[in-house]
């Protein structure tokens, strides 16, 4: 059975599958190089993990989510007579808004969905791009893309599985989980009453992604309702960090390098080791369980 490349494209804010019409030959190529990618996407994976959002895979591991709602869109697709899907329009390859490539392989009755990203350059044209006619070389005008050379995600058995959640939420939509806060929820945590916070509007224009994503953690655990500030000060003093404090409240920070510390500490980011006594800033925020 031939197999089918598909591009999952967002012209807008909405995914759609088209299909990527190949000659007999390079259907067979395209197989042979997705099964090679998924070989050594899951070589050595001996635990799959439930996503939580805090921490990275080690190298045995991968994550796993229940697939979210646009992988319908993905199954559709696979499920439906590929002749029936629009093709990509080669005319306007470059407007066509492809985030990802996938093919899908049958085994069994089960379905195994594979996955590469897909970025801007990889499209050849985009470029001065020099192609081999014979003994000499010549300009490529035609559009033309290269393939990844890995596989961001596979989807089977209804779950989504990943190792770089940075990548794979390229192609999809994963807002649910991956939750920054806004500029409503910043003043709302400026205000808490356990801080002191000079100048709101200046914390705000400093506040990049991991700043706002550790201040929805902060605040969704209620770690400044659940501690004390006396406590945070005397636990923070044990590891080295010298928080201020005055008139019962932390004292925020001006400089964004010391915002990140003491919200990295608040959000249970740093850690001393307890045989060398080593501090470390923790990429890998998986609940222990023995």
């Amino acid at each position: 059975m031939p197999i089918n490349l598909y591009a999952l494209c967002r012209p807008n804010d909405q995914l759609q599958v088209k299909r990527v019409s190949l000659t007999q030959p390079v259907q067979a190529k395209i197989e042979g190089i997705f099964q090679g990618q998924a070989t050594a996407f899951l070589d050595g994976v001996s635990e799959e993990v439930e996503f939580g959002g805090g921490w990275k895979p080690d190298a045995d591991e991968l994550l796993v989510i229940e697939a979210p709602a646009e992988i319908a869109v993905v199954q559709a697709a696979v499920a439906a007579n590929p002749v029936s899907l629009a093709s990509i329009d080669s005319a306007n390859f470059e407007n066509e808004g492809i985030k990802g490539l996938f093919i899908n392989l049958q085994s069994g009755g089960q379905s195994r969905i594979l996955i590469q990203s897909f970025s801007a350059q990889q499209i050849l044209a985009r470029r001065f791009s020099l192609m081999l006619d014979g003994n000499t070389f010549k300009e490529l005008t035609e559009p033309a893309f290269t393939l990844d050379n890995y596989l961001t995600a596979i989807v089977e058995d209804n779950k989504l599985k990943f190792k770089s959640f940075f990548n794979v939420k390229r192609i999809f939509e994963l807002n649910q989980f991956y939750q920054e806060a806004s500029d409503q929820q910043i003043d709302g945590f400026c205000g808490h009453q356990s801080l002191q916070v000079a100048d709101v509007a200046a914390f705000k224009a400093v506040a990049d992604q991991q700043i706002r994503k550790m201040v929805h953690a902060i605040v969704k655990a209620g770690v400044l309702d659940n501690c004390k500030v006396s406590d945070i000060v005397a636990q923070a003093a044990s590891l080295g960090l010298n928080i201020a404090e005055a008139n019962g409240k932390l004292v925020f920070p001006s400089e964004r390098k010391d915002i990140k510390t003491l919200l990295r500490f608040l959000d249970d980011g740093i850690y001393q080791a307890p045989l060398s006594a080593t501090k470390y800033v923790t990429n890998s925020k998986r609940p222990f369980a023995r």
